[in-house]
């Protein structure tokens, strides 16, 4: 049985909107501190900054019982626009779910099927899978965050969706990066891909680890961290996002996941 708290919802959101205006956007103006350094450092690139997060409306949830406030974390949008607000964020993954799982890009695609594992559902691409709260206006992307390490990016020319971000980008967001985890309080951050768990060191350590998760100290809370490659990556992770039966979800995420439910 899930449950979800909105209340707590929408006050996390404008805790979490209040930080934004005081060190990041205000009046559709980046202002960051360290927006000069970072943008010097790739200087001549093209550049988008200021793009926030999606924190979906029942990111409170219970499940059978259990507090469940589940953070996905990426590297960065990989492309444009510039200077885009958490409601604007929210209204592109709203977009994304209206639409049925085989039109999605492969990283949410595979978003998707991390999502519905943590619910301690099946990965499947049918609709009714999709529903957060058993009804039809209500969606799993409506019951998570999903945070970017960066919140900006940097790509080597116009139309290569592949960040090229630099060593002070990502050492500068990670103040950022925590100060959103602090706000958010997750109980299970899902790190997709190798470099953006390689970043996350930078916000903090690991307290404990096993060979599929880790505990991570989140300002004096202990948090599972399970880390995944991306759903869009080749190689060895084979793009697992298009495809629920794809080997590295089945023997990877599918276990992974369902050894930290069970735990």
């Amino acid at each position: 049985m899930i449950r979800s708290y909105p209340e707590k919802t929408r006050k996390r959101i404008a805790r979490l909107d209040d930080y934004i205006r005081e060190n990041l956007l205000s009046n559709g103006s980046f202002i960051c501190g360290s927006f000069d350094e970072c943008r010097a450092s790739r200087c001549g690139f093209p550049f988008y900054e200021g793009q926030m997060s999606h924190v979906g409306k029942h990111y409170d949830l219970e499940v059978d019982g259990r507090p469940t406030r589940i953070v996905v974390v990426g590297q960065e949008y990989g492309h444009k626009p510039s200077c885009v607000t958490l409601s604007s964020r929210s209204e592109m993954i709203a977009n994304s779910s209206k639409a049925m799982f085989k039109d999605r890009n492969h990283h949410m695609k595979g978003t998707t099927l991390i999502l519905r594992l943590l619910l301690g559902r099946e990965p499947g691409e049918d609709k009714e899978g999709e529903s957060l709260l058993g009804d039809l206006n209500s969606h799993v992307f409506d019951g998570f965050a999903l945070v970017n390490y960066l919140l900006c990016t940097v790509v080597e020319k116009p139309g290569v969706m592949k960040g090229y971000s630099s060593r002070e980008m990502q050492r500068n967001c990670s103040r950022h990066f925590l100060a959103t985890l602090k706000i958010l309080q997750p109980t299970v951050i899902v790190a997709q891909g190798v470099g953006v768990r390689h970043w996350m060191a930078s916000a903090f350590q690991p307290i404990r680890r096993s060979p599929k998760a880790e505990i991570v100290d989140i300002d004096g809370t202990q948090v599972s961290l399970l880390s995944f490659m991306h759903p869009s990556a080749g190689g060895k992770a084979g793009w697992w996002g298009r495809d629920p039966e794809s080997p590295y979800i089945q023997n990877v995420v599918a276990p992974t996941i369902k050894e930290y439910l069970s735990s």
